[in-house]
């Protein structure tokens, strides 16, 4: 149960979302990722803390739930970079291992003696890879970039708003999970070409180029055609129907995307009004596509009064494409999703407070050396003396000193003061759709 990249060592010195999802991703897999952070930063992987349980506790730094769910299966270690016996300790630890992950700005870590071209002195077959906005190079390198931006400046949002309103954004930081696996593809590329040739290299890796190779299709037509799309809803540029239509209940809706004629063929045989889908202004693929508004008016007006389960399950089984629009709360409890094992409880430390909790998995399963989540998030420096001492050989009396000077901690020199609005207040305020009293229970993490 070592996991496929057991074995090998990576330094995880990042923060956000981006490159934790992707050293998460490798240390499920088995790689031994030592994330090492400051204590004199509070953790600032989500902008909002949503701690366990909404409640901050009395260790709210170990809480958050954005930091456990991106830096699980790793071991902890804090390093005050900025303190010379840091910088040597990092390069300590440099020495040990195969990977470096970083994502400051361009320069940023050369400033502080930790550049790709510094550290492979010390490790000559080094991997390091270095995430930023824009990239190293071109006129944009030294702008800042986080991920929720990205969605705008590749184009993607040009496609995404309505018709009546304008460009929209797709959601929150919808380009960091993207950005992550595309960075493990990259590093396991670096790592086979070592693998090869013994030489390491350094990864320039750009999120904004990440979003932009997403965008082939409408970047083609431009090429091609000289057509530069607009918005178009949930329509598509030849298929229809294809939307969004609401189910009966509350906030319920069911996508249905047709492709072809035998689709809707199928599709007029199931709603059996042929009032409306034997008319000459549906009978082709074409003329459909042209009488959108009209024919989705009669589709909404026939699925308002069924449910989206129901009618996902019949269209499906008549080959239709076609799913419920699933909240939160659908996606946790499907049961397709826990029959594939796809949710994993982890169990927390006591001192924490939170108890037993869900994580997502990971949409592969391999027969023969299996991915799952390791060990939860550490605590903030719950791995100091294992990883400065166990693997570094500093002497106890070495590693206080390491405390004293500022540059190692187990708590956060300024503690956060934020304290999260009531269930109460996120309802009124819109924040929350709903909130289930027995969500443990629901979920089976009691």
């Amino acid at each position: 149960m070592k996991g496929a990249l057991s074995g090998l060592r990576v330094i995880d010195s990042t923060t956000m979302v981006a490159m934790p999802t992707a050293m998460h991703i490798m240390a499920d897999m088995g790689a031994e990722v030592i994330k090492v952070e400051t204590h004199t930063l509070f953790r600032t992987e989500a902008a909002r803390l949503m701690y366990a349980d909404n409640l901050p506790g009395e260790q709210p730094w170990n809480r958050d739930g954005a930091f456990n769910t991106v830096q699980r299966s790793k071991l902890g270690l804090t390093l005050n970079i900025k303190i010379k016996e840091g910088v040597e300790a990092f390069k300590d630890l440099v020495r040990v291992s195969d990977v470096v992950v970083e994502n400051n700005r361009a320069g940023t870590m050369d400033r502080l003696g930790l550049g790709y071209e510094e550290l492979k002195r010390i490790k000559p077959d080094l991997i390091y890879l270095s995430n930023t906005g824009f990239g190293h190079t071109g006129p944009w390198r030294s702008y800042a970039g986080i991920g929720r931006m990205f969605e705008l400046t590749c184009g993607l949002s040009n496609f995404t708003g309505y018709l009546d309103e304008g460009p929209r954004r797709v959601g929150k930081a919808f380009f960091d999970l993207h950005v992550g696996w595309t960075a493990v593809f990259a590093i396991l590329a670096a790592l086979h070409y070592r693998q090869r040739t013994g030489i390491g290299q350094w990864i320039d890796f750009a999120m904004y180029q990440v979003g932009v190779s997403t965008m082939g299709d409408t970047i083609l037509d431009f090429i091609s055609n000289g057509r530069n799309g607009s918005v178009m809803g949930n329509r598509h540029p030849y298929m229809a129907p294809h939307g969004v239509y609401p189910c009966k209940g509350n906030d319920r809706w069911i996508a249905i995307a047709v492709e072809n004629e035998k689709q809707w063929l199928a599709l007029s045989q199931i709603i059996d009004q042929r009032f409306w889908t034997d008319r000459i202004e549906f009978a082709s693929m074409d003329s459909r596509w042209r009488n959108q508004d009209e024919l989705d008016h009669y589709i909404s007006q026939w699925t308002k009064s069924i449910s989206d389960s129901v009618l996902m399950k019949t269209l499906q089984g008549h080959g239709i494409p076609a799913a419920s629009v699933m909240n939160s709360r659908d996606v946790l409890t499907d049961p397709h999703m826990r029959a594939r094992g796809f949710y994993e409880l982890i169990k927390h430390p006591p001192e924490t407070g939170m108890g037993s909790k869900l994580y997502y998995g990971r949409p592969w399963k391999m027969s023969k050396t299996p991915s799952y989540v390791r060990k939860p998030a550490p605590k903030l420096g719950e791995h100091n003396e294992l990883i400065l001492g166990d693997l570094l050989g500093r002497t106890p009396t070495e590693i206080d000193e390491l405390y004293e000077l500022g540059v190692a901690g187990i708590t956060p020199t300024n503690p956060s003061m934020y304290k999260p609005p009531t269930y109460e207040e996120q309802l009124n305020d819109g924040t929350l759709e709903g909130h289930d009293e027995n969500f443990n229970e629901i979920l089976g993490s009691e």
